[in-house]
Order: structure tokens, then sequence, then C-alpha cells
């Protein structure tokens, strides 16, 4: 057996070790994949009339659940009711693929005090990670 360690990721080994997880995980839940679930990638973005990205959403529904995994607005945008447009979008997208649920995980340096307000209720608190900080999950109900 041999070990490869990089920090470059390696498109094609990336694809085979996420269809690999994609085959295991699909013979466990076997009984998820009906047309009820909607299972695909996810991008929202908010732009200006000039077409500058003021902030956006990536991430997937799976499973009956929306996954937010990116989430930001710019700096200068913040506090302005762009993130909560953008998460009232990830609702109503939630709503039309059959999701029950919206999670994500911030760090406590980041909004955690804005997802709450949104009606976020963490689940779990990874501490110390990174030092000197938590990683915050949450998850709310559509």
């Amino acid at each position: 057996m041999k070990i490869k360690t990089s920090d470059i990721v390696n498109d094609i080994d990336y694809k085979e070790v996420v269809e690999l997880i994609q085959k295991y995980n699909s013979i466990k839940i076997s009984h998820l994949h009906t047309e009820k679930f909607i299972n695909t990638p996810l991008e929202i973005i908010a732009k200006n009339s000039e077409n500058f990205i003021l902030g956006g959403i990536y991430g997937r529904s799976i499973w009956g659940t929306l996954e937010i995994k990116t989430f930001v607005v710019r700096d200068e945008f913040r506090k302005s009711g762009i993130g909560t447009t953008l998460i009232k979008e990830a609702e109503f997208e939630a709503k039309r693929r059959n999701c029950e649920y919206i999670s994500l995980d911030t760090f406590s340096f980041q909004a955690p005090e804005f997802y709450e307000k949104m009606g976020f209720i963490k689940i779990g608190t990874e501490i110390n990670f990174p030092k000197g900080f938590d990683k915050i999950y949450y998850r709310k109900k559509i």
C-alpha cells in the first residue's frame, strides 16, 4: 500500500473518493431514495445593479435537509438586510426541495447571533476550534 499526502487536491482522485462514499451511503440509506427528496447542489448569489457580488450561499439539499456549507456577505454590506434576504431565499428553496430542516455551522467569531435571530437552534458546539474559539452547529425546522 502507498499513501500520498499533498496540499494540492487531485481532481480525479477526489472524484473517485467522493463516489466511494456516495455509493456506501446510498446502500445504507436506500430507503431515503425517493422522488420526495431533491438531492442537488445549491447556489444563491446577491448582486447589485453592476453585477458586483454582495454575498452568497453555497450548499446542497440532501435527504430532506438543506445544508449550508458557505455563507457570506461582504463586510461593507453587512447589517443591510442582504444576509436576511439570502437566508429567507434558502428557506424558500428548502421548502421547494421538500426539506424539513436547514443546517449549518459557524465559528464563534463569525455570526452566531445572526443565525439565532433567524430562528436557528444551536445543536452542538466543538470547543476550542479554532484555538481560542468555538465551532457552533445550528439547525432550523422549516
